[in-house]
């Protein structure tokens, strides 16, 4: 908590110079997933499930889960490379490395909350009003934040010791976007059991089924308990390893970049 203001400021100034070359600044932060949730929804909204999904108008179910997702997409890419980028700067001052760590949170916040804003207004265009479900938004950002925390202790310190492991991650994570069901709808009959089963063990399906049941379904997280307590006993093992991990290494971070 400490160095919470030390935190914001520094994400502020790397929000700032990210668009700085860019007549439009930082509004590309939004124009750019307004594109790809246009387009998304062009194809599997009104092709593929031909306007509704798991009960749900396609556009509220996709926004419920692909709003969350930016976030996350976000951290975790620049989690990656956060203590290697920021290592220059944090070794000449005082200040914990650690804090490298949390920082991408901060600067994908902003963006988070305005596009959380905007699908709210589109909730409220078809029609919904607030329920004590949505309370449960507090409970699945919780558990998004505390699950990015532990990925990015271990990102960004196997990015330093391991050259190809930034690209490799990269490509992954596109593949997450479709098998952690942000556009499309693993609940439906057509698909195999044994496959559903594996995908459902995701933590980032656990947290965008949060962010659905809170907004569309009005489930509570206690109501399915052992995914729940599976999804804790995961990000608490990687939160330990990568604890571990970040402090091990963290005196041989300089000579390794």
């Amino acid at each position: 908590m400490a160095n919470l203001p030390v935190i914001r400021r520094i994400a502020n100034f790397n929000v700032r110079t990210k668009w700085v070359d860019n007549y439009l600044g930082s509004s590309w932060d939004y124009i750019e997933p307004l594109l790809y949730i246009g387009t998304y929804y062009l194809v599997f909204g009104m092709g593929f499930y031909n306007g509704t999904v798991a009960g749900q108008p396609y556009l509220l179910w996709m926004l419920a889960a692909i709003v969350p997702w930016y976030y996350i997409q976000g951290v975790f890419n620049r989690g990656l490379t956060t203590v290697k980028s920021q290592l220059p700067q944090l070794s000449k001052t005082r200040f914990p490395l650690s804090i490298a760590v949390v920082m991408p949170l901060q600067e994908e916040m902003r963006r988070f909350l305005v596009m959380t804003g905007m699908f709210i207004l589109v909730m409220f265009c078809y029609g919904r009003t607030p329920t004590v479900y949505w309370l449960q938004w507090f409970y699945a950002v919780f558990a998004m934040i505390m699950m990015l925390v532990a990925f990015n202790l271990i990102n960004s310190t196997l990015t330093i010791l391991i050259p190809d492991f930034k690209p490799s991650m990269s490509a992954i994570f596109r593949l997450l976007f479709y098998s952690s069901g942000v556009i499309v709808n693993f609940d439906s009959k057509s698909m195999p059991y044994l496959i559903k089963a594996i995908l459902e063990l995701s933590p980032f399906n656990y947290v965008l089924t949060m962010f659905r049941n809170s907004f569309l379904y009005d489930r509570w997280f206690f109501e399915n308990a052992n995914t729940t307590l599976f999804f804790w006993v995961l990000i608490f093992v990687l939160l330990v390893v990568g604890a571990y991990m970040h402090i091990h290494f963290r005196d041989e971070f300089t000579d390794l970049t």
